[in-house]
């Protein structure tokens, strides 16, 4: 009896710990009208997507880079020398000071392209501005 309940909390741990992907669904009304559903995933077992509709097409993304940086230099001048906040910042366990960011290329079933670009900071919510190959440019929101 020990044996299975033993087995089952650690199956519990293997499938929260594999469940950790932020999934961000659009923002219609602060995103560009024509824009229909989309989403925005990243972090977790699984590669960064981001799929969004548009005149009837759905344009998907799967496997691209989110960059995660900080600006020292503003740290410093907002923080002086305060090491405790900065001991915070070193360790990762003050993460609002990072901004992340991504680029991908969407592509749609017909071949139909467009190159989206988001950035947040913190616990902010991923937003930016997507281009079609037409040169069309749509603001996008996530929640």
């Amino acid at each position: 009896m020990k044996t299975q309940s033993t087995m089952a909390a650690c199956a519990a741990v293997l499938v929260l710990s594999a469940c950790g992907a932020h999934v961000h669904g659009l923002l219609p009304e602060e995103s560009d009208p024509a824009l229909g559903v989309g989403w925005f995933s990243h972090e977790g077992p699984e590669p960064p997507e981001m799929v969004l509709e548009f005149k009837g097409k759905r344009f998907e993304a799967r496997g691209f880079a989110i960059e995660k940086t900080r600006n020292l230099k503003e740290l410093r001048r907002r923080y002086g020398t305060d090491r405790r906040h900065w001991d915070r910042i070193f360790s990762g366990q003050d993460t609002d000071h990072f901004t992340h960011s991504a680029e991908a290329d969407l592509r749609a079933a017909d071949g139909a392209q467009m190159r989206c670009a988001v950035a947040w900071r913190g616990a902010l919510t991923p937003a930016g501005t997507c281009v079609t190959a037409d040169g069309t440019r749509l603001p996008v929101r996530f929640e």
